[in-house]
């Protein structure tokens, strides 16, 4: 599978949860909603790094709020 293809599922599944959860504001900072956050901004910054980048594991947890 592709990365651009992942990034479809993985928004569409954020997507569908944002609109289950659209009743309750506490519904919206559950743990799973941040790791899809994260798993998407991640893949975002892998798919814009070209293929020959070194990409360093601390800017990516940087780049997603999470502490090295």
């Amino acid at each position: 599978m592709k990365t651009k293809a992942v990034l479809e599922q993985l928004e569409r599944i954020r997507h569908e949860r944002m609109l289950n959860a659209h009743h309750d504001s506490y519904d919206l900072h559950q743990p799973d909603l941040d790791a899809l956050d994260c798993a998407i901004s991640l893949l975002k910054i892998l798919e814009e790094s070209g293929r020959n980048d070194s990409v360093r594991v601390k800017e990516l947890l940087l780049a997603v709020n999470l502490e090295p």
